[in-house]
């Protein structure tokens, strides 16, 4: 008697959660198709984007842009998918940017200022590899 009272109360535990998991299904879905749409969020110092261009093109992109704001470029890292460049800016910040293949014309650009992150400054230095492209 105990064994079946417990299985009716799993049963209606789980039948109780499918509209919270069909739920956190749609949400999945609507963020993975958002993704792409130019969504840009700052998270833990970091400013992450995705790019309509090809890596190449990011990578020449980002170093135009070190160009433009007067900074100093002190490496670039690079291997089949993913680059990373690093430059010191003219207040003597670290800015790291990574960028990684998403598709033949898309990548993911995560852009750190300093060592706790800049929000206002990588917003900055988006928006103009952004206009090199």
């Amino acid at each position: 008697m105990k064994t079946n009272f417990k299985r009716m109360l799993m049963a209606g535990a789980l039948v109780a959660t499918l509209p919270v998991l069909a739920g956190c299904v749609a949400v999945a879905v609507g963020a993975a198709a958002g993704a792409g749409a130019g969504t840009v969020a700052y998270v833990r110092g970091e400013l992450q984007a995705n790019l309509d261009a090809p890596l190449d093109r990011a990578v020449a992109a980002v170093n135009k842009t070190i160009t433009v704001l007067k900074m100093t470029k002190t490496s670039e890292t690079t291997n089949v998918a993913a680059v990373t460049v690093k430059a010191a800016s003219l207040q003597d910040k670290t800015v790291t940017v990574s960028l990684k293949k998403l598709t033949d014309n898309a990548t993911a650009i995560g852009i750190r200022i300093g060592t706790f992150g800049d929000q206002a400054q990588a917003q900055q230095f988006l928006d103009e590899v952004k206009r090199h492209l």
